[in-house]
């Protein structure tokens, strides 16, 4: 059953069947061009009733937990070929999914690729046990995931251009060789197909979008799911981030846009959080609660990045209703490219005055999941509430966070700040709480 990609008008009427407003995503409010902090008022806390996780450290949110709680990092200098023309790079890589151990069929399977099972395998895990869910209309479930861009496969091309000798001639696909791609392959370079794959073997009909790239994008969806759910739009919904498939043309392309090499080690990997009505949550099977959430994109001349990330911290305790000395663990972007940290940390300073909360940040054991980052670190966040303890992370030594070597009480966490930065300026937070 096709999930329904449902366009929201001003009058409140859906479009007509087949038409291309039909396919348009709904407008999301919360990043403007102007700059200025979109959040929720007055926003009504969310329970969080599952998580999803996939990492190199595995798949579930225990190997990461582990991982960071060690201080063991899983960035490795990646000796791939492919990337031999590139400055040296580390990287933390996903191992391999079987589709059909997370319930994709074989038909499915052949237009996705490792970008997709990342992705399936934690909603997978995500959704757990769905008959312990209430039981609701496919319309009444929200479905919105940040997805970074598909690229093809070596193999999957090498034979349209390789004669039957084994010689590479281009010449050879334009006479005969695009025949041997498969008719279906173009779709598997379309990060909505895996998000449309997902929806259809789940059967969810709500609302729904999929953001594409970087961290904003899964800022964005985690936005729009806390409003879906909050506002009563839907009874459910989930939030997703997925990293790319690590390769050249990643790396092309985040050269172009300015997102490295000056920072770390990039990573793969997927998150998804699973939010749901407080009326309809089982108390015993909540996880946490997303308390708020905000969003400002960076001008130079209303501040610049830290000004972005400074009124994206405040708008996201004004939305929860808490003070700067309420948040008792911080995580951080962390990403390790100077600029950037300096305008964190400098933000941090002004929000927190002299206040000073736990830190963590994930990047120096993951590397940057880039889609998949704001999804880790919020999962991260809600394992440290519920442990009561925050790992040690280099990244948060210094003078604006509390020294980790004597440990935190687990009655001391209860409130945790996570930030994010996207590759195009915008800033968002959110924050989310222990359940008691």
């Amino acid at each position: 059953m096709r999930p329904r990609l449902r366009a929201q008008r001003d009058e409140g009427a859906d479009p007509p069947r087949g038409s291309l407003q039909q396919l348009r995503f709904r407008r999301a409010e919360r990043l403007p061009l102007s700059g200025r902090p979109r959040d929720r008022v007055n926003f009504r806390p969310v329970p969080i009733t599952g998580v999803g996780l996939v990492t190199a450290a595995g798949r579930g949110v225990e190997p990461a937990w582990e991982a960071l709680r060690a201080g063991r990092s899983l960035l490795a200098a990646d000796a791939d070929p492919e990337l031999a023309g590139f400055p040296p790079i580390e990287t933390a890589r996903c191992a391999r999914i079987d589709p059909e151990s997370v319930g994709a069929d074989r038909r499915a399977a052949r237009i996705m690729g490792h970008h997709t099972h990342m992705f399936l395998a934690a909603v997978h895990e995500a959704m757990g046990d769905a008959s312990t869910l209430p039981e609701m209309a496919e319309e009444d479930v929200a479905f919105f995931a940040g997805m970074d861009s598909v690229d093809p496969d070596k193999d999957d091309l090498v034979s349209a251009v390789r004669e039957s000798e084994g010689r590479v001639d281009l010449g050879h696909f334009f006479s005969e060789g695009m025949d041997a791609i498969p008719p279906l392959w173009p779709l598997g370079l379309l990060n909505a197909i895996g998000f449309s794959q997902t929806a259809i073997q789940y059967r969810w009909r709500g609302e729904n979008a999929v953001f594409s790239a970087g961290p904003e994008a899964t800022a964005r969806a985690l936005c729009e799911a806390a409003d879906s759910v909050g506002s009563g739009k839907a009874r459910l919904a989930l939030a997703a981030g997925v990293s790319g498939v690590i390769s050249a043309r990643m790396l092309a392309r985040a050269m172009r846009r300015g997102a490295w090499p000056q920072a770390g080690g990039l990573g793969e990997g997927a998150g998804v959080i699973r939010l749901n009505q407080p009326e309809i949550a089982d108390s015993s099977r909540i996880l946490g609660w997303f308390k708020g959430y905000s969003s400002v994109r960076a001008l130079e001349k209303r501040g610049g990045l830290a000004r972005a990330i400074q009124e994206s911290a405040r708008g996201t305790l004004a939305c929860a209703g808490l003070k700067p000395d309420d948040v008792n663990l911080l995580v951080i972007h962390g990403e390790g490219e100077s600029r950037s940290d300096n305008a964190e940390a400098e933000a941090i300073s002004a929000v927190f005055g002299g206040h000073k909360p736990w830190g963590l940040a994930t990047k120096g054991v993951f590397g940057h999941l880039w889609g998949g980052s704001p999804a880790l670190d919020l999962i991260m966040a809600m394992k440290a509430l519920a442990e009561g303890a925050s790992p040690p992370s280099p990244a948060t030594a210094g003078g604006l966070f509390r020294d980790a070597a004597g440990g935190s009480g687990r009655d001391e966490l209860q409130n945790a700040l996570v930030l994010v930065q996207g590759f195009d300026g915008v800033c968002a937070a959110f924050v989310v709480g222990k359940h008691a």
